[in-house]
């Protein structure tokens, strides 16, 4: 019997240890449980900065026309609070091959991006590229749009216009980015006339009632001169190049050969230069 006491005696000090244990770890739990729900507040307002917000809309332009293939859509939600200053991209969708209007585009924000509450501060921007990088739509007045608690939340349109194309380039300038390596000009009737070697001669006549083009047939070189004889089924061209240099009787302009150019049987003198 006696060796039964302390065993007995023991019990209540291993269940007050338990006990003690429990109690610890419950204390535990309670000090961590207000330190999470305190970080609640901080994460939605962190949650909500970075929600992302949505502005849908169309794109409009009046042509009855599709785009051309491999046009690019592009369109811009900016900040452009600051007159002085340039704009701030806020949002940007490129869309490849749009086909034809209208185009639906979606803008994704994050709400912190939105800090202004004037309704003049935010706008929409677009642009059409055809397939080479050449702009062919664009806005041309500015698409002011509300954002923040005041936003309609209603879809967004923007007209674009058609931008002319650019005239294509006349003259000797024109004539060097097509190709040539020889121009000469004249008065009186005015007329000029381009070499593109291997490929044709261009002379055009009496202020442009004449327009010949005949293939190269190759030149022929004299000394200091150099002769073109070219014929179609209409007409008969001979240019002659003369190196000695050469003034423009109206501009006055500096040239490097004397031209002569006899179209059928009406001749043209003026100058020319190496392009």
């Amino acid at each position: 019997m006696r060796s039964l006491t302390p065993t007995l005696r023991f019990l209540p000090v291993l269940l007050g240890g338990a006990g003690l244990i429990a109690l610890v770890g419950l204390s535990g739990c309670d000090q961590n449980t207000p330190e999470s729900e305190s970080d609640q507040p901080a994460m939605t307002q962190q949650s909500e900065k970075t929600e992302q917000q949505v502005l849908s809309g169309k794109i409009m332009y009046r042509e009855r026309m599709a785009m051309p293939e491999g046009a690019t859509l592009t369109v811009r939600l900016e900040d452009v609070s600051l007159a002085d200053a340039p704009s701030t991209v806020i949002a940007e969708q490129h869309i490849d091959d749009p086909g034809q209007v209208p185009v639906p585009f979606t803008l994704r924000y994050a709400r912190d991006a939105v800090v202004h509450e004037h309704p003049m501060a935010y706008a929409l921007r677009a642009e059409i590229r055809g397939p080479e990088g050449q702009l062919l739509w664009t806005t041309t007045e500015r698409h002011t749009v509300e954002l923040g608690e005041g936003a309609s939340g209603e879809d967004a349109t923007i007209m674009l216009q058609k931008v002319a194309a650019e005239p294509p380039k006349t003259g000797m300038a024109g004539a060097r980015e097509a190709g040539a390596t020889f121009w000469a000009v004249g008065n009186e009737p005015g007329w000029h006339l381009a070499i593109y070697p291997e490929d044709k001669l261009m002379f055009v006549g009496d202020y442009g009632e004449t327009e010949v083009t005949t293939p190269d047939p190759g030149a022929q070189t004299e000394g200091t001169e150099t002769i073109y004889l070219a014929e179609t089924d209409t007409a008969q061209l001979k240019v002659e190049i003369i190196e000695t240099p050469c003034e423009d009787t109206m501009s006055g302009e500096s040239f490097e050969y004397q031209v002569k150019v006899t179209h059928n049987e009406t001749l043209y003198s003026g100058c020319g230069r190496d392009l």
